[in-house]
């Protein structure tokens, strides 16, 4: 009987060493499949979520996240020519853009942030004066203070955010980015770090980031509006950052599946508890 019974305890030990072979292979990261995202500053936060979750279900996908950011222009040309999978991004696809191959989903919609360094918290702004403040005619706290205004480059999605505000608005924008010596961040991570360590900062940024970030920055309300969640849901808020998902003309299959798991259920699901107020998915 004790040969019989070797014979079966060897059969069960091979096929626990041929299981745990088979566990080492598919963590071994010379196995993994890669794929890469890069875009707007203000949506690593996410992506790193998206990628977190997805790993977990797909344990032999690694997502690389480009680092520093690209930007969303610097995302849609490297998706286009293929040098990286998805483009996560601050503005939809041009039709030029779509010409190429391009395509895109908004994934969701964030509240518009102006915010501040300055402790203790003042009180918010009208837009006329954000306009005085962006046009160099108000320049002073009410203590004072200088106003240290951090302004964000020419294509930046807040910039346009600031320019659809108001005709006097998109007028002191111009002035803004005129003024000699001003602070000009080139990414959202790098403007949250300026505005945060700049006395008497203003600029701009987004809620979903500012979650995401847990910055020693106050929020502002603007025309007594607070910036919220439930207010942009309501429509009482209408100030807001939409965040879009891109590909480019040709997509891996396992690029493919990382975009469907975002615009899935389960991607709504990390959007809401990241910020944003999801879009409902278009095929």
């Amino acid at each position: 009987m004790r040969p019989a019974v070797w014979s079966h305890e060897i059969r069960i030990i091979g096929f626990v060493l041929l299981l745990v072979s088979s566990l080492a292979n598919s963590a071994d990261p010379a196995r993994m499949e890669t794929l890469t995202v890069g875009g707007t500053g203000s949506a690593m936060p996410l992506v790193e979520q998206f990628a977190q979750a997805y790993g977990n279900l797909e344990p032999s996908v690694k997502v690389r996240v480009i680092k520093p950011p690209l930007g969303s222009d610097g995302a849609v040309r490297a998706v286009l020519a293929g040098a990286i999978d998805l483009a996560v991004l601050g503005k939809p696809l041009t039709e030029a853009d779509k010409a190429q191959g391009g395509q895109d989903w908004e994934l969701g919609r964030t509240p518009f942030l102006v915010v501040t360094g300055k402790q203790p918290s003042p009180p918010g702004f009208t837009i006329a004066q954000l306009a005085a403040i962006y046009s160099g005619k108000m320049t002073t706290w009410s203590d004072g203070s200088s106003i240290r205004l951090v302004v964000r480059g020419l294509f930046e999605s807040d910039t346009l955010i600031l320019r659809r505000m108001s005709p006097s608005m998109d007028r002191a924008v111009d002035v803004a980015l005129a003024r000699p010596g001003m602070v000009v961040p080139t990414n959202d991570l790098e403007n949250m770090d300026l505005l945060e360590r700049t006395p008497n900062s203003l600029g701009t940024s987004n809620l979903a980031l500012a979650w995401a970030q847990n910055r020693k920055l106050n929020v502002l309300s603007i025309d007594g509006k607070e910036p919220t969640l439930a207010a942009l849901r309501q429509g009482t808020y209408p100030y807001f950052k939409d965040i879009y998902l891109a590909r480019g003309p040709k997509l891996s299959p396992v690029a493919q599946g990382f975009l469907e798991f975002i615009l899935s259920a389960s991607g709504k699901e990390i959007l809401d508890r990241a910020g944003y107020v999801p879009t409902p998915y278009r095929p």
